[in-house]
């Protein structure tokens, strides 16, 4: 079978035309993340659940960093903001799983072991933090990416034992 001069281009735009577009990226289509798409700053409430008299709602400022080499891993610099000033939480290691979108990490302040788990959505975190011996929700937490230069200064990373 020939094909014409005009059918053999058109079958050629045809096939051009059908790879770009299954290789684009389509509107609501989920693109692939690692860990550094949560890289930056990150600010909003956490805010006390349940009944806990030593817990304070925060406003909070996290600061997400890369680890050198380890794609599915961030560091978590948070902070919370009192009278204005940032004033440093603790530093954390959190890990990224891809195929549900969250953070996780395990931690142990003092006596007391607990677990943090993100939700992210776009430019949007969700999440809890849980206390493991009872697995209750202490902390709902909710948190939108900004520009840092819109938050008051940061600490010194000093601050944080780093």
């Amino acid at each position: 079978m020939r094909l014409h001069y005009c059918s053999k281009h058109a079958l050629i735009l045809s096939i051009f035309i059908i790879t770009v577009a299954s290789s684009s990226k389509g509107q609501g289509t989920a693109r692939p993340m690692n860990a550094s798409a949560v890289v930056g700053t990150w600010s909003g409430e956490s805010i006390c659940v349940g009944n806990r008299p030593a817990c304070k709602n925060e406003v909070v400022v996290y600061r997400f960093e890369p680890v050198t080499n380890r794609s599915t891993v961030v560091i978590l610099l948070a902070d919370k903001i009192i009278r204005g000033k940032r004033v440093p939480m603790y530093r954390l290691e959190f890990q990224y799983d891809e195929a549900r979108r969250t953070l996780s990490c395990e931690f142990t302040q003092g006596h007391t072991r607990g677990m943090w788990e993100y939700q992210i959505k776009a430019d949007t975190i969700e999440g809890t933090g849980t206390v493991l011996s009872g697995k209750s929700v202490a902390r709902r937490v909710k948190v939108k990416r900004v520009r840092e230069d819109q938050m008051p200064a940061a600490p010194n990373r000093e601050s944080y034992g780093l």
